[in-house]
């Protein structure tokens, strides 16, 4: 598989530097995009949130969208995933660096890697089965504010749900509220209403979560950022969103995953129009 580490494209070999602090220490950032026909979707939006991960990690690093697009492209032709979907996965870390927790200002040079394949996106009508995960979300960590390497906490918290026979687990905050699932938004409906929790109760500030909370109101559709207690959960229709599934309803145990769809599939076409549009500007440049 073709990758672009550092501006330069590689193909098959190892090539991250055994000191890397990304490998050792998982300090770094990373995103995840979706491509449609080679054209990455939402990719400001998302370079916006890596560069400020960065920056609040103090990660002194240039990201270039132009470059990154073009690089994003070429590895869409290399791997053969220029049509349908594809996958790619932007990875920034601090970079090589002595041993020990602090680094100096400017002591290390950032790591930049790009790979990417094709990818091919579940059933958007067919629900996500949940469980609740003994696994907790620290709302006041920097880890849980930010897309960062550290992801230990929803490894064992998806690991928990596959044992369950699950496909993802809901993570509460310390306060023993909903935070998010391992690795999506998650969203109630209730009466027509939608309701998701804000990132100050340790949900992650996601790229498919930012374009509904300002889409969806400018379709008329009511969707509110607000606590959301585990008991809420029963008996509520529920969705999880991410950069790579997009909406999917959710069923947690015997949840009301049959309820609330016709504000899912307007939520789903405002979505879609929404990334409809990005695409179609990228495409246009």
């Amino acid at each position: 598989m073709a990758f672009w580490l550092n501006s330069a494209f590689g193909e098959d070999s190892a090539a991250i530097d055994i000191a890397d602090r990304g490998f050792l220490l998982g300090d770094g950032v990373f995103e995840t995009v979706l491509l449609a026909e080679g054209v990455p979707a939402f990719l400001s939006a998302h370079l916006e949130r890596m560069r400020a991960g960065a920056e609040a990690l103090g990660i002194e690093a240039q990201i270039d969208e132009a470059e990154i697009a073009g690089a994003l492209a070429e590895l869409a032709k290399r791997n053969g995933a220029q049509k349908g979907f594809a996958s790619a996965r932007l990875t920034l870390t601090r970079g090589v660096g002595p041993r020990g927790l602090v680094v100096a200002k400017g002591a290390a040079k950032p790591t930049f890697l790009a790979t990417l394949a094709a990818y091919a996106p579940p059933d958007g009508l067919a629900a996500v089965r949940i469980i609740l995960s003994a696994q907790r979300r620290n709302e006041l960590s920097a880890a849980a504010r930010w897309k960062t390497l550290n992801y230990l906490d929803n490894i064992l918290a998806r690991a928990e749900a596959a044992e369950a026979g699950a496909d993802e687990a809901l993570m509460l905050n310390s306060a023993g509220r909903v935070a998010c699932a391992s690795a999506a938004n998650v969203f109630v409906i209730r009466e027509g209403g939608v309701t998701t929790p804000p990132v100050s109760e340790g949900a992650m500030p996601g790229i498919v979560r930012g374009v509904l909370l300002e889409k969806a109101r400018e379709a008329g559709l009511a969707i509110t950022e607000a606590p959301v207690e585990a008991a809420a959960l029963e008996g509520a229709a529920l969705f999880l969103t991410n950069s790579l599934m997009g909406l999917r309803p959710a069923s947690l145990g015997a949840g009301a995953a049959g309820q609330g769809g016709e504000v899912l599939k307007r939520l789903q076409s405002c979505y879609g129009e929404a990334m409809k549009r990005d695409l179609e500007q990228r495409a246009g440049r």
